[in-house]
């Protein structure tokens, strides 16, 4: 038996052994080439998923090996695999403005500016602009009120003057007269004037402006002996608007004459409100029965207090 056996394994590798082994040995290739295959496709898709996820990177610039001098054939499906691989590398690949495609044309020329927008908010003043502000505020205020800027400062007089009885003035009994003439103020006196609203020859000073005034006539009278006297015999001088001292308001004092006679004074102060253009005198009203006399150097002066 054993040698049957033997002979028969010898027959088998002598007479048909040696092209089965050789079928046998492609067929084990081929599978061994699939399962290569298999395995290169597996990491080809890997390696594809991986390249269009990160299409910013760079590209490798590796080629292919070619296959295995081994091999005598490439299979249609190694080629295709190679193909779909390289498709997308170098030159063939995609990019991402090719994708992107613009749906509008180049862009033109500028266009012209638009029109000029609304202003903003004022900005915030300063702590010192507020103050500042505020300060010129009041001083408009005070302005247009009458009240001069420099406060720290005494006003300035606009409007006075000063003048003395040019000589004696007879005064009739039982009568009422305006004094005049005045004389021109003297060297020491001249400061005392502003402006040239005093008439020296009629005795009037006019108001430049309407306002307050303070007026003062300081006169010396004689009267001479008298042989009839009566209780009701005085002497009533006073300061007048428009020549009407009895329906305007004045500045009057009254004295009573002695029956011997004398020289007396008769003081007059006084402030008057006087309208741009009304005018003010000095009036003596003799209610004795015999003359007096206004004596030289009486004086009658007047100033702007304020509007």
């Amino acid at each position: 038996m054993p040698s049957r056996v033997s002979h028969r394994r010898s027959s088998l590798c002598g007479a048909g052994g040696l092209p089965g082994l050789m079928m046998v040995m492609m067929m084990m290739m081929m599978m061994v080439v699939m399962k290569v295959e298999a395995a290169s496709l597996e990491e080809l898709e890997s390696e594809e998923s991986l390249e269009l996820l990160e299409e910013d990177e760079e590209v490798s610039t590796e080629m292919l090996e070619p296959p295995s001098s081994d091999l005598s054939r490439v299979s249609p499906l190694s080629s295709w695999l190679v193909f779909r691989r390289n498709s997308n590398k170098g030159d063939n690949r995609k990019s991402k403005a090719s994708r992107k495609t613009s749906k509008h044309g180049l862009p033109g020329p500028p266009g012209p500016p638009g029109p000029q927008g609304p202003p903003g908010p004022p900005a915030p003043l300063l702590p010192q602009q507020q103050e500042l502000i505020e300060e010129l505020r009041l001083r408009l205020r005070d302005a247009a009120a009458g009240v001069c800027f420099m406060c720290d400062r005494p006003p300035r007089v606009s409007t006075s003057f000063l003048s003395r009885l040019l000589q004696d003035v007879t005064v009739p009994r039982r009568s009422l007269l305006e004094l005049q003439p005045f004389s021109q103020p003297s060297g020491s006196e001249r400061p005392l004037q502003r402006g040239q609203s005093f008439h020296s020859s009629t005795g009037r000073y006019t108001a430049v402006i309407s306002g307050f005034y303070q007026l003062t006539a300081s006169l010396l009278i004689e009267s001479g002996d008298r042989v009839q006297v009566r209780l009701r015999d005085s002497v009533r001088a006073a300061i007048c608007i428009e020549s009407l001292c009895q329906s305007n308001l004045s500045v009057e004092s009254v004295m009573v004459v002695a029956a011997a006679g004398g020289t007396f004074s008769i003081l007059l102060t006084g402030t008057l409100y006087l309208q741009a253009g009304e005018y003010v005198s000095v009036f003596v009203d003799n209610g004795t029965g015999s003359v007096v006399n206004v004596l030289q150097d009486s004086l009658f002066s007047g100033i702007l207090l304020g509007v």
